[in-house]
């Protein structure tokens, strides 16, 4: 059964060119203290060097803060230090920031598969399977015949991981496996015969399916957790991990690393399906071109679907429907949790009150056969033939997460971001007019890198739109096509003028509802 050891030692159990799988979502669940004492390890003896880390989301907050504890130095962060990591295979570099620039700097070897390809490759290591055969990524940056996951010079030339294949005249995607060495995860408790739960966890993560695989590959599983309990006392339905498939088990000695995530001290249970709280006031928009944007999708609801919100600019569609009084609406996230109020900021994925929460890579399952209705995610550039880049900016690269497996599977697929950067625009009582032109062209011809495949999705046929506050287009064979332009907006001036294709407009071109650009509630049930 599991030993029980510090942190210290536990980061003596790491030698050099390790294989190293480090659970954790993003601000949840990371083991924090696991990856500060190996740091310190590094720091103190130079070992161990040229490690290799894989991940399904990277731990780590995104902010740029290089205060101790915070931003820079958090999560995967904390692994920084110039030739502790040489290669990394990860499903996001967004919350690790610090380790997104030496791979934009081509200091580490990386690699970043589809989240969700991240999660069942955990899976196909802990089944014993050579790899994972799925159309995940297909016509993305994953593909080989574009970049093959491998997004900087270093990884280029060590080699691929994932290859092209056909079963029965169509195309998959073959993701090789890997044999881990060594894994940090975090549980909440340990009893003493070394059974992990993750009870008071807000994302149900790939923990099972990282420390099988460890174990069944002859590797070490170490587990961080709160507390040591009496053997015994973890009802049998909650242990997640058997002790038998833990090697070692630590106590955080600090609370600050053992948080249920980066956003507050404690935990709250509302987050982990233990209590329901009364739902939050939600706060009324202000008119901004966010609204309008959120309003437009908010337009294309039915009670009763399901649908998964991105961040950012869509995760104002919750606040118009709660406005609207819209009935019926079941957010699924990618992280698990099914229903209930998704958080944001540092709190992000974790969902109050969810009306279920499935383990992460169950429900990447769910998502991989089309259980999701509709996907409303954002976008940074958007080009001719329909293809959207997220995921990399100034030639570095930070992953898609869960982007391409959303928006590859889900049935309908909207887009949502403004025309241009920065804008000075004026609302109207009917639409919007342009006061001063903003900056930076999102519609070209080429986008940097293929986060979504426009092709992909009409041989799926799936329908997509791409939303902005001035118009609104629709992906057909023939390309995109205009098909509402708010009141005020110049066809020529306003719109083509900073496309760099043109695109087709619709003999029936219509208007924008005018109701999006007002104060007053649309009116939408």
């Amino acid at each position: 059964m599991a030993k029980f050891i510090t942190a210290a030692e536990a980061a003596q159990l790491v030698k050099d060119n390790d294989f190293l799988i480090v659970g954790g979502f993003g601000s949840y669940a990371s083991p924090e203290e696991l990856m500060q004492f190996l740091a310190k390890r590094y720091e103190a003896e130079g070992h161990p060097s040229k490690i290799t880390v894989a991940c399904g989301i990277t731990p780590g907050d995104k902010t740029e803060s290089t205060e101790p504890g915070k931003g820079m130095d958090l999560g995967l962060n904390r692994l920084k230090a110039p030739g502790l990591i040489d290669r990394v295979i990860v499903g996001n570099l967004t919350d690790a920031r610090a380790i997104a620039y030496m791979a934009g700097n081509n200091e580490i070897a990386a690699y970043i598969p589809p989240m969700g390809v991240m999660c069942n490759l955990f899976r196909a290591v802990a089944g014993g399977r050579p790899g994972l055969i799925t159309k995940v990524g297909l016509g993305t940056f994953a593909d080989p015949r574009l970049e093959g996951c491998a997004v900087n010079e270093r990884a280029r030339t060590e080699g691929s991981i994932v290859r092209l294949m056909e079963i029965d005249g169509e195309e998959y995607l073959f993701y090789d496996s890997f044999k881990p060495d060594v894994c940090f995860i975090r549980a909440t408790y340990a009893d003493e015969d070394g059974n992990l739960t993750m009870i008071h966890e807000g994302v149900q993560g790939s923990e099972l399916e990282v420390a099988v695989g460890t174990h069944n590959n002859g590797g070490i599983v170490i587990a961080q957790v709160e507390q040591v309990l009496a053997a015994g006392s973890i009802q049998t339905r909650d242990i997640r991990i058997h002790g038998k498939l833990v090697d070692y088990v630590v106590v955080a000695q600090d609370p600050y690393n053992q948080r249920q995530c980066y956003a507050q001290d404690g935990w709250r249970p509302e987050l982990c399906g233990m209590t329901r709280v009364p739902a939050g006031k939600t706060k009324v928009l202000p008119l901004t071109p966010r609204k309008v944007l959120a309003r437009r999708a908010a337009m294309e609801l039915e009670p009763g679907k399901i649908i998964n919100i991105g961040s950012g600019i869509p995760s104002g569609i919750g606040s118009i429907a709660a406005e609207e009084g819209m009935p019926g609406l079941i957010p699924s996230v990618e992280s698990g949790p099914m229903g209930g109020e998704v958080q944001e900021g540092l709190s992000f994925p974790g969902v109050a009150n969810a009306g279920a929460i499935y383990y992460q890579c169950d429900t990447i399952d769910m998502y991989d056969g089309g259980m999701l209705d509709y996907a409303f995610l954002g976008f940074a550039e958007i080009d001719r033939f329909g293809n959207v880049n997220v995921s990399k900016f100034a030639g570095r690269c930070i992953g898609a997460g869960g982007f391409i497996d959303i928006s590859q599977n889900a049935k309908k697929v909207y887009f949502l971001g403004t025309f241009m950067n920065k804008a000075d625009m004026q609302f109207t009582e009917n639409g919007i007019r342009v006061n001063a032109e903003g900056k930076g062209m999102k519609f070209v011809n080429d986008v940097q890198q293929v986060t979504f495949s426009g092709q992909y999705a009409l041989k799926a046929g799936h329908e997509v739109m791409y939303l902005t506050e001035r118009c609104v287009f629709k992906l057909t064979k023939e390309g995109l096509m205009i098909t509402e332009i708010a009141d005020g907006i110049d066809l020529e001036k306003d719109i083509l003028a900073h496309m760099e294709f043109k695109p087709i407009v619709a003999p029936d071109v219509k208007a924008m509802d005018p109701r999006l650009f007002r104060e007053e509630k649309m009116g939408l049930v």
